[in-house]
């Protein structure tokens, strides 16, 4: 993300988002803003906040063995053969001016691609459990003290995998539904920690504190949960006391 994307992000999440409300922004991925065709799963998949507690804490008293170790049938998708169209609607959702549309598409395809490798090397690819692990360990790591690596996302997409098998709503998504709802969690965290990594590297406290925002409410509308309470490790995800 080079300096002018940047700044003028800084734009949005300083007036736009403040303008709006910080709804605004986090709803469009429940349907609110935009036809996201992933927004089905996240509408009918999780959660109330009562629902995603109650089902962490239920996986704890039953752990799934340490890093990626769960017997739970994985959650998966096929890759397209065609170019994602979510980088241009996540772009959209973000910025009105063209250009600007345009930088936050390339940036949101080269971030879908790292993240698509990362995902190549843990051994998870085209994997729903496996997105929802590395989304939850950007918004945690990036707003807590905690170290979030990567066996703990692999342990965190065990704990995934058991919690989409309870989902009825995944099982009858389409192999597209899956795909890009996938991709729609790893946009909102590539952003999240490209935005935030940045702001921290020019010491711009201001924004970094944006991003750590951003983080906190997209994990509470996704998962339902406040970062400030949980922890990632090799058990996977934690609720503190």
């Amino acid at each position: 993300m080079n300096k002018t994307v940047f700044l003028l992000l800084l734009c949005f999440f300083g007036f736009g988002a403040a303008a709006d409300g910080a709804a605004t922004w986090y709803n469009a991925y429940t349907g609110g803003m935009w036809n996201n065709p992933g927004s089905a799963l996240i509408d009918t998949m999780i959660y109330n906040k009562m629902m995603a507690e109650a089902s962490l804490k239920k996986m704890q008293r039953t752990p799934s063995g340490g890093t990626g170790a769960s017997g739970q049938a994985r959650t998966l998708y096929r890759p397209s053969s065609s170019q994602s169209s979510i980088p241009a609607k996540v772009a959209s959702v973000i910025a009105d001016e063209n250009a600007l549309k345009r930088e936050l598409t390339a940036f949101f395809k080269e971030g879908l691609q790292s993240f698509e490798q990362f995902s190549q090397q843990a051994g998870r690819p085209y994997d729903v459990g496996f997105a929802l692990a590395f989304f939850a360990g950007v918004c945690v790591g990036i707003t807590t003290e905690n170290q979030v690596d990567d066996d703990a996302i692999l342990a965190a997409a065990s704990q995934m995998d058991q919690l989409l098998a309870e989902q009825s709503g995944i099982a009858k998504a389409s192999d597209t539904q899956r795909r890009e709802f996938a991709e729609v969690l790893a946009c909102m965290a590539v952003f999240a920690l490209a935005g935030h990594t940045q702001a921290e590297e020019e010491g711009n406290a201001e924004a970094a504190e944006s991003f750590r925002q951003f983080a906190r409410q997209a994990m509470a509308e996704i998962l339902g949960m406040d970062t400030n309470r949980l922890r990632m490790d090799g058990r996977g995800i934690r609720i503190l006391q």
